[in-house]
């Protein structure tokens, strides 16, 4: 290479100085790199980990999952036991769904928003809050409130009344529609000891009147294990192991309402076997039936309320003393107080109610004999002498609805045939003063039936 192709030569203290300034700014020029890198790695890391916090509460919040699954208001309800998908559908469980009851000749439909267990109540911890009183309320679809509001049901009514009175309580609806006596030992024997409530209100109705087949009491309830503590999982990962097992995966919004009386021809409908109309059931209500706009199996209730509502049970057997006494056993080894309520049929309250039961298919001299007649309140004469050597408060509602019958007016929807949201109001407070006389102490009271009045 010639001098001229390599250009003018540098003196030699001049390249000295421009290697010495070229090394000092790659000194400097790294440093400088190297913090602006350090806060975009800081940024990047910040916001990832402001995605994973979010990502996972939202996750938590949007896919909740059960920390006792067992326990389920599924397995406390009358099921199609011929269903084909009956065995997903018991593992599944009944979370945050909504429920649809409707009566069109009443005018209303209701959504029963069910809660983590499928429950009819704000969710609750497993384990009771220090200090504070527990009172589950255990029954059928009267408890749950079947024909009233999340807000109008008698565990909700009575909550009030305790905070109006300052009692710090947590009043936790345990009702399940289509409940029997059997499903209520269960909740008993398995939620009591579960739960550990102060207090325990079972509440029974006329169809659960009488019932002789005690065998479930000795069958052994279940136990539920709790999960053992540790470092939780993210939620995404245990999502995707119940995707992979395929076990059930819950969401706590955006569930479409479901029709609890299924319209022909779903098994679950009576109706659905072709049986023709009886010529004592008005058509427009038997179209009804059909089509889920009424619970179809009232059909049957015209026959049997009066035979339930009139049985002899010392000639006759059917007691639900059994049931109580082992109920009273579990509540005591609990150390929780037990209270019994009753809540009576329309027609024995009211005589308003004959032309609602007479197009349901009732005789009509039978539902006008409901009202009049002391052999139909048979139930509360002798659910009284039970309670009373049993110990246990009773909590009749009998005389409360017919005062409030002819103070207020209706207390029930003449075709559903179950009260209405005054109704319900009127029977918590009932109980409210059942339980109050009653004292604090566990057990203790003597029973008295409002029907013995008559």
């Amino acid at each position: 290479m010639t001098t001229d192709d390599a250009g003018p030569m540098e003196p030699p203290a001049a390249s000295a100085a421009a290697a010495e300034a070229e090394a000092a700014g790659d000194r400097s020029r790294p440093a400088g790199t190297r913090a602006r890198r350090r806060r975009r790695w800081l940024f990047r890391l910040a916001t990832l980990l402001a995605v994973l916090v979010g990502q996972e509460a939202l996750f938590r919040a949007m896919f909740p999952i059960p920390d006792v699954p067992a326990f389920n208001r599924i397995h406390y309800q009358q099921m199609a036991q011929s269903h084909p998908n009956l065995g997903k559908a018991l593992a599944h469980g009944l979370v945050y769904e909504r429920l649809r009851v409707a009566s069109r000749p009443d005018g209303f439909v209701k959504v029963h928003s069910l809660n983590l267990r499928g429950f009819r109540t704000p969710d609750f911890a497993i384990d009771p809050a220090p200090g504070r009183r527990r009172i589950l309320v255990i029954g059928d679809s009267v408890i749950e409130g079947e024909g009233a509001g999340d807000a109008e049901t008698i565990p909700a009514a009575w909550s009030r009344l305790l905070a109006g009175e300052g009692t710090d309580a947590e009043v936790i609806n345990l009702g399940a529609i289509a409940a029997s006596l059997p499903h209520l030992w269960a909740v008993v024997s398995e939620a009591v000891p579960l739960l550990r409530p102060t207090d325990v209100v079972v509440a029974l109705y006329p169809n659960d009147m009488p019932y002789d087949d005690t065998r479930c009491l000795g069958v052994p309830p279940r136990r539920f294990p709790r999960p053992a503590p540790g470092w939780p999982r993210p939620r995404l990962a245990e999502l995707l192991d119940r995707v992979i097992l395929d076990r059930p995966i819950h969401r706590r919004w955006f569930h479409p309402p479901i029709d609890f009386f299924a319209p022909v021809p779903d098994s679950t409908n009576p109706w659905s076997s072709g049986k023709p109309r009886p010529p004592e059931l008005r058509e427009d209500l038997c179209e009804d039936m059909k089509a889920g706009r009424l619970n179809p199996w009232l059909i049957f209730q015209s026959a049997d309320m009066p035979r339930w509502l009139s049985h002899d049970f010392a000639a006759g057997g059917g007691s639900p003393r059994p049931f109580l006494e082992k109920m009273r056993e579990v509540c005591r080894s609990a150390g929780a107080r037990m209270t019994v309520a009753y809540t009576p049929f329309l027609g024995v309250v009211h005589p308003r109610y004959v032309p609602a039961l007479v197009a349901l298919g009732m005789d009509r001299a039978t539902a006008e004999a409901l009202p009049v007649d002391p052999k139909y309140r048979s139930q509360p004469r002798h659910l009284a002498e039970v309670c009373r050597d049993l110990g246990l408060p009773l909590a009749d509602a009998t005389a409360a609805l017919e005062a409030a019958e002819a103070a207020e007016g209706p207390q029930y929807w003449a075709y559903d045939t179950h009260p209405n949201p005054a109704g319900y109001a009127t029977i918590a407070r009932r109980i409210h003063e059942a339980w109050k006389a009653s004292g604090t102490g566990a057990g203790g009271g003597l029973a008295r039936s409002d029907g013995e009045k008559r």
